[in-house]
């Protein structure tokens, strides 16, 4: 799938100046970062922090402070509202 889907600029090429950034969605508040809209995919599938501290190799207070980011720049107050929001948007299916 490409970034237009998502009302997206298309991703620009490498320079030595400017290194090729992943794509992000746009919320009301801020943009999510590709690793937050990862993160966000995997509360979808009801994994918990611990678990995707496991699954993406990093600490669980990583994981956590994902979670927590991903709340915060959507406004939202629960992992449930946050999951709503990304079916809205399309980033995962029902």
């Amino acid at each position: 799938m490409d970034n237009t889907a998502f009302g997206l600029a298309p991703v620009p090429a490498k320079t030595e100046d400017h290194p090729v950034r992943l794509p992000v969605y746009m919320s009301e508040k801020r943009l999510l970062s590709a690793r937050e809209v990862e993160v966000l995919r995997l509360l979808a599938e009801g994994l918990t922090t611990k678990a995707i501290a496991s699954q993406l190799k990093v600490s669980f207070k990583t994981a956590a402070c994902h979670r927590f980011r991903i709340l915060q720049k959507l406004g939202v107050p629960s992992t449930v509202s946050a999951v709503r929001w990304a079916i809205r948007q399309g980033i995962v299916e029902p």
